[in-house]
């Protein structure tokens, strides 16, 4: 009994402590209010998930043990969009950090290559951990255009009718990616939700 009890405390505590180490850096770095920062920290946090995520898919689009072939054609297109996405962000760093992109985490939340699963059920791990891999990366952006619309609003003037934003030429290319990011992935989810196995 005492011992399912501190089993229990420390799985709170590890979810809790998972929770607060999970935060979003860029959240942590708005506060200094330095838009080359916020966009980094982000950046920093996106590429590594979405590589995750490119790795995990390479190994589903090639297994030939998996029947269904719409987890397969999922994970190309996962891997061809998240690599051009990725491309795209490291572009944004050399152009506008001034830098070229060095890892600064690393992520291993998909256990799917790592499990003794084969063929339909490790489509189906696959595309469970995909759709919590998507959700999280949905909360990253739509955190990040809070952030910048709160940046945007703050460095806003209006002229002769105009609104001018005075901002740092990386936050509308990372804008609109967020924004592509909740549009692509929320309908991936829907997409996945819809697979029975």
């Amino acid at each position: 009994m005492i011992i399912t009890i501190i089993l229990f405390v420390l799985i709170a505590l590890g979810i809790i402590l998972y929770k607060n180490m999970s935060t979003n850096t860029f959240t942590k770095v708005a506060k200094t209010g330095d838009e080359a920062a916020i966009v980094k920290a982000f950046l920093d946090e996106m590429i590594p998930h979405h590589q995750e995520a490119v790795d995990s898919s390479l190994k589903i689009m090639n297994n030939l043990d998996i029947t269904n072939g719409q987890v397969r054609i999922f994970a190309a297109n996962v891997v061809d969009t998240q690599t051009f996405e990725i491309s795209k962000m490291e572009n944004v760093y050399r152009e506008y950090l001034g830098k070229e992109y060095i890892p600064t985490m690393s992520m291993t939340m998909h256990a799917t290559t790592s499990v003794d699963l084969k063929g339909d059920k490790l489509a189906k791990k696959y595309t469970n951990d995909m759709i919590v891999h998507h959700q999280k990366a949905i909360n990253i952006s739509k955190d990040y255009i809070e952030i910048l619309d709160q940046i945007n609003k703050t460095n806003s003037n209006k002229e002769n009718g105009l609104t001018i934003t005075n901002s740092h030429p990386a936050l509308d290319s990372t804008y609109e990616l967020a924004k592509q990011i909740i549009t692509t992935q929320t309908k991936e989810i829907e997409v996945m939700k819809g697979w029975k196995f």
